[in-house]
């Protein structure tokens, strides 16, 4: 066997229910004494954030209530002035993927000194090459309300600029969460699509995970129990919103796909979802759903007779299955179809003419270097069209 590089673990995760209570604690643990909430306006309309601040008391400076969907850089710009006009040393982050990538933005923004440009990844030749931060972040503590983004575990964000419709992408150690609360109770507001979406950005990174050019027996091993967890839990979640232990499931196999993608890293479903997301303000979860069964259908077969794990991993029976691959995406089709989640590219509204655009867009996403095998645009395009 070749030497393995685990090159990220998460900081201190807190699990449980009403483990919000134990924010002060986490304040204390990181040395911080103003910490500065942010949220969307939904999250500030509802009853998760007074759990917040209450847990967090005098250590609470400030919300910011103006995140909005894939972290748009003039919000990110508006949250560092209230960090410097409040004095703010810590960042507390409450809610999903978004919310905790304006935390990592606002973090990478303040120690960058007021430019996010340098600091993007780049993808040449190939290879990913980025720039790292030279200075110490702010503290981040990251609460999520779904069960899907894996932010809170990840070195990575992602950030859109609005005015070149696409996604700026980061990757940095300095990053990650300092302390991340997995709370359940802080899951019960979010809705059946919302919880839909975010868990299969999940199932996603698991499936990617396991025929990633990068596959390693760790990454593996929690993407295929992570997997398992969310066929069983994800459902659930949506059926019966108040089942916290479903919940409570999710949101670990959510950190387990995480930590299973970032060092096995993922590549075609995520490289087009970076770029449609960015074009047409989509939640990456909403074509994820929809992209990996054909992936699947192309790219399981590299894996051999590991294909029988995916398959079983997602309830199938590999014995005598002549096609685990092709069964194992059907798996996938009949799973989604039992989520509130929409089935064709068509339906989201990306018009025909521009799958071909998209393709060759997706070819220079730095997730592309992670295929167990080469892809042509053309057969990138391909892809597309079996899912428009």
């Amino acid at each position: 066997m070749k030497p393995i590089l685990v090159e990220c673990w998460p900081n201190r995760l807190i699990l449980g229910r009403g483990a919000v209570a134990m924010l002060p604690q986490a304040m204390t643990d990181l040395g911080a004494r103003r910490a500065l909430v942010l949220c969307g306006k939904s999250i500030a309309a509802g009853g998760l954030l007074p759990r917040v601040t209450a847990a967090l008391g005098e250590l609470c400076c400030g919300v910011f209530a103006e995140v909005a969907a894939h972290s748009p850089v003039p919000m990110i710009e508006r949250a560092v002035d209230r960090v410097r006009a409040l004095g703010a040393d810590a960042i507390v982050s409450l809610g999903g993927g978004s919310a905790i990538d304006a935390g990592k933005g606002t973090a990478l923004l303040h120690a960058a000194g007021g430019a996010l440009g340098p600091y993007e990844i780049e993808f040449r030749a190939g290879r990913m090459e980025r720039r790292l931060l030279e200075t110490a972040t702010l503290p981040h503590i990251a609460i999520p309300t779904t069960t899907g983004s894996s932010s809170e575990v990840l070195p990575t964000a992602g950030i859109r600029d609005v005015a070149r419709r696409r996604k700026m992408l980061f990757w940095d150690a300095a990053l990650v969460p300092r302390a991340v609360i997995l709370d359940p109770e802080m899951t019960i507001e979010t809705g059946a699509f919302l919880t839909a979406a975010s868990g299969m950005t999940a199932v996603a990174r698991c499936v990617e995970s396991l025929y990633s050019a990068h596959r390693n027996p760790l990454s593996e091993g929690l993407a295929l129990h992570a997997l398992r967890l969310l066929r069983n839990n994800l459902p659930r979640t949506v059926a019966a919103p108040d089942d916290l232990d479903a919940r409570q499931e999710c949101q670990i196999a959510c950190a387990m796909s995480g930590i299973a993608s970032v060092n096995a890293m993922a590549s075609i479903v995520h490289a087009l979802g970076h770029i449609v997301g960015g074009r047409y303000a989509l939640q990456h979860g909403v074509s994820h759903a929809i992209l990996l069964a054909p992936a699947m259908r192309l790219l399981l077969p590299v894996l051999g007779e590991r294909q029988a794990w995916a398959l079983e991993a997602l309830g199938g029976d590999a014995r005598g299955s002549a096609d685990a691959a092709g069964a194992a995406a059907e798996q996938m089709e009949k799973f989604v179809a039992g989520l509130p989640l929409k089935r064709r590219l068509r339906d989201l509204g990306i018009p025909a003419t521009e799958l071909p655009e998209i393709a060759a867009l997706a070819m220079h996403d730095y997730m592309m270097g992670n295929l167990p095998r080469p892809m042509s645009a053309a057969e990138v395009e391909a892809l597309l069209h079996a899912a428009w």
